[in-house]
């Protein structure tokens, strides 16, 4: 965490990432660090609502309160201009 660096997790489907991700966050959470756990696809979804209300940059700063994000199945989610457009926010900084 003081580093600011992002940890990616690479595999065939069925391998393990998932529970391993879980169990770090688990662990965090024990130390008492803050960790939101959530499936890239809902993020995505989630992000899309705040900027349609044009909330977006208040739901960004929401996600600012976690020490850490943990965002599962990345690599699943739409290639549309729109999704990275909210997931890679300019202004919010690295997720």
């Amino acid at each position: 965490m003081e580093r600011s660096v992002n940890v990616l997790a690479f595999g065939l489907p069925g391998t393990g990432k998932t529970h391993a991700l879980c169990a770090v966050g688990y662990r965090l959470v024990e130390v008492g660090r803050s960790v939101l756990f959530i499936p890239a696809y809902q993020l995505v979804q989630d992000l899309l609502a705040a900027k349609r209300n044009l909330e977006l940059p208040k739901a960004l700063r929401k996600l600012d309160n976690f020490d850490f994000l943990i965002i599962d199945d990345l690599g699943y989610l739409p290639q549309g201009t729109e999704e990275s457009e909210v997931l890679f926010y300019p202004d919010s900084g690295a997720l």
